[in-house]
């Protein structure tokens, strides 16, 4: 069974490997054919990489018109019995259409094929058409019969005809759309050498207060050990007193200084553990919530780069912001503690006998040694190992968002394998650095005893020249003994100090990355008054990573004030590319994009997006109430109920919103899941409406209506223009000829411009587009 749907959904990897998730054992000789078959090969050879080029997280990289092809591909390679088609050429421009339409037809003899279509032209030859209305069949015939019956088919038809509603809906066009993140190999360095000087600690800055307390507490902490070890060794010598009395009076005192000790360690511990434990907690708040804001301030380049997928960066949200406790928090108060116990225990220790103190002293160089290399060789690791857990959280995320398309292509191995195979390049780091792990930790535990072997030996030389007491040496023993037991809990810590720092330069870096374009920049101009008139001024423009694809060659187009500006041509010519350049999601090359003759680049970002109302292709809903997804077309003020419904209704969804039980409390599910394609854009148009803009950016926006939907929606938003500037993407010619102007591009700069019927009349691109579209009809 082959499907292709609406919506195509690619995976981030090579166009050759998205077309074999079709069929595994498809051969290159197999994949050529179905790229030839879907009308991809043209533009797939024009790629730098070919077949073997990557169209990263969800196809970002290309058209919609190319990523419905390479879905089309998809489809045909596995030769299927059964072919699904959900509107498989809505996303074609007209001469894409045509071609790719007859590769269908062909490709559907022999084979069961079902087909979901809004263009009632490309199911004329169908053997069986039914026609739905609330869930039920209400006619079913061919397209003769159904037509002779003038019942619901006929008037479909009737409305396209009549209308004009031609049956070409768009590719959202976009070449290759790769994006450009140098990584700045200067900072990471500053970074590592900043880290290595100590500053890891000044990321608790908000938290001193905490942080002070709780090493004061831990550096009274770090006594309690050698104050008990005291104890013992002193109350060694209480059992063999003599005098009951004095042995009742020295029991019972040593007793309350134990006593003593324990109420002081339960009050240090207390405030030790709660200090740090809250600084950490902070900090990993603190932390989380602005590495996601330094996420949403980059720009819209970054994003597109492979290294930023969403799987890489929630898998950053979730775990390097808890890393960094590994240095700057609990483990700090346990590592004051080693500090402390460990001077105590030298003083202590140079006391009661300095030869014996020397003896350890000399021991302490392997022990820090066991414990730096240790430290070392975690952190020599723990990039490598967030770089595998990253490539994990890619594949998982990228599975589990798109598990419908998988399911569809009966892939669920082959992405089980993907993520094993990732999860094997962390079992192999792992595997590596177990035995330098166990080797330093088991060296950093043995040595206490080896000291305490050396005391013993050495003590009783000692004893028996007559160079110390029993006592001293038993009293030496055992603040050792304690000191050690911090020494070997600290020295388990060191992996989550190294991978800390780790963690922490890669949040750092991240926090210090400044975006070229910035939402949150406040500088820029803000005039008081805005026409809406746009203009493109030799306008040139690569995507950052293909500076050998140049998308937008010397564009020239202008639109004033409350006209309708039309811009039309193949897939992938640039059109989407001039809207998103004039959104500032990019910045040109060459050329000027302006805004009331201002350069977009001047003026405050902020206060030219709010002049903008954008409405794309492929809706995005966010999974919250419908009411919710239409205010965050306007976040400036609080948008009323009314003024929600009142979008709503010229979005022609205001009815169907009515109907359901829980009305605009309605949750939409991730991305709209629980909306049809129609629905959702009509919920992105009321979005875009809810805004009032100046400036009205419509990229296809009713290409995922059906004909009754678009012909209402069409005429709200014929209405919505009145008063505002427009610019109009299409492939659907007759949505656009009463447009004040219509542009046709063609590679990148303009081919021919002017009104429906001046252009009619050249009989030139528009033209020809045009009459292949009526041929089609």
């Amino acid at each position: 069974m082959g499907i292709v749907s609406q919506e195509p959904v690619l995976f981030g990897t090579t166009i050759a490997e998205n077309i074999r998730y079709g069929r595994e054992d498809a051969s290159n000789e197999d994949i050529d054919r179905a790229i030839r078959e879907a009308n991809a090969y043209d533009f797939i050879s024009k790629l730098p990489d070919k077949l073997n080029t990557m169209v990263e997280e969800r196809g970002a990289q290309l058209s919609g018109g190319q990523k419905q092809r390479i879905a089309i591909a998809r489809a045909l390679v596995k030769n299927p019995k059964i072919l699904l088609l959900d509107e498989a050429t809505s996303a074609l421009d007209t001469q894409s259409e045509s071609v790719v339409q007859a590769a269908l037809d062909k490709a559907r003899a022999g084979r069961t094929t079902i087909v979901i279509a809004h263009r009632l032209s490309t199911i004329r030859t169908a053997d069986i058409i039914a026609g739905f209305r609330d869930g039920q069949v209400v006619e079913q015939g061919t397209h003769r019969e159904l037509m002779a019956k003038k019942g619901v088919y006929c008037s479909l038809v009737m409305q396209q005809t009549s209308g004009g509603l031609n049956d070409n809906v768009d590719a959202n066009e976009d070449d290759i759309r790769n994006l450009a993140l140098e990584e700045e190999t200067g900072g990471g360095n500053r970074l590592s050498q900043r880290l290595l000087r100590g500053t890891i600690l000044a990321l608790n800055k908000p938290e001193w207060p905490y942080l002070l307390v709780g090493t004061l507490a831990s550096f009274v902490g770090g006594a309690v050990y050698p104050c008990v070890a005291i104890l013992l060794a002193k109350i060694i010598g209480v059992f063999a007193e003599v005098d009951p009395e004095v042995k009742r009076q020295k029991t019972l005192m040593f007793s309350l200084l134990f006593l003593l000790v324990g109420t002081v360690a339960f009050i240090t511990y207390f405030f030790q553990g709660f200090m740090f434990g809250k600084s950490g907690e902070l900090l990993t708040m603190r932390w989380r919530s602005q590495a996601f804001s330094a996420m949403m301030r980059q720009e819209i380049a970054w994003f597109d780069d492979n290294n930023n997928a969403v799987g890489v960066l929630t898998t950053k949200l979730a775990t390097d912001a808890s890393l960094v406790k590994g240095a700057a928090g609990s483990r700090l108060g346990l590592a004051t503690n080693t500090i402390c116990a460990l001077a105590i225990a030298i003083i202590v220790a140079f006391i009661h006998s300095w030869q014996l103190t020397l003896l350890i002293l000399a021991f302490l160089p392997f022990l820090t040694g066991a414990n730096f290399v240790q430290m070392k060789a975690m952190a020599g690791h723990a990039n490598k190992d967030q770089s595998a857990l990253e490539l994990s959280g890619k594949i998982s995320t990228e599975t589990v968002e798109n598990f419908r398309t998988v399911v569809m292509l009966t892939r669920e191995d082959v992405f089980y394998r993907k993520f094993v195979d990732s999860l094997n390049i962390h079992y192999r780091s792992s595997l590596f650095k177990a035995p330098i792990y166990g080797i330093t930790f088991a060296i950093a535990q043995a040595i206490p005893y080896l000291v305490n072997a050396a005391i013993f030996r050495f003590g009783a030389w000692l004893i028996a020249r007559c160079y110390t007491k029993y006592e001293n040496v038993f009293l030496v023993f055992s603040v050792i003994v304690f000191a050690a037991l911090n020494i070997g809990q600290s020295s388990s810590f060191a992996p989550d100090f190294a991978k800390a720092k780790a963690a922490a330069a890669r949040i750092l870096k991240l926090l210090e990355k400044e975006p070229s374009i910035n939402i949150y920049d406040e500088s820029g101009d803000k005039p008081s008054d805005f026409s809406g008139n746009i203009e493109f001024r030799e306008v040139h423009f690569m995507y950052p990573t293909r500076q050998n694809v140049k998308v937008l060659q010397g564009l020239n187009v202008s639109v004033y004030q409350g006209q309708t500006l039309a811009l039309v041509g193949g897939s992938g010519c640039g059109k989407s590319t001039s809207i998103q350049l004039l959104e500032r999601f990019y910045d040109s090359a060459a050329g000027q994009v302006l805004a009331d003759g201002t350069d977009t680049r001047k003026l405050n970002l902020a206060w030219l997006r709010a002049q903008l109302g954008l409405v794309s292709q492929e809706p995005i809903l966010f999974d919250c109430t419908i009411a919710e997804n239409i205010q965050y077309g306007d976040n400036s003020r609080v948008v009323s109920q009314e003024e929600i419904e009142e979008a709503a209704k010229k979005a022609n969804i205001h009815s169907f919103i009515l109907g359901l039980p829980d009305k605009y409390n309605t949750r939409v599910g991730d991305k709209g899941a629980q909306m049809s394609g129609g629905q959702k854009q009509r919920i992105a148009i009321a979005r875009a409406l809810v805004r009032k803009p100046k400036v009205l950016l419509l990229d296809e926006a009713t290409s995922a209506l059906d004909t009754e939907s678009e012909k209402i929606v069409q005429k709200a938003l014929d209405d919505a223009r009145l008063g505002r500037t427009c610019i109009v993407i299409a492939h659907r010619l007759s949505t656009i000829q009463n447009a004040d102007s219509i542009v046709v591009i063609q590679n990148g700069t303009v081919a021919e411009q002017g009104t429906h019927a001046q252009l009619m009349a050249r009989k030139g691109a528009y033209h020809a587009l045009v009459n292949a579209q009526v041929s089609a009809h």
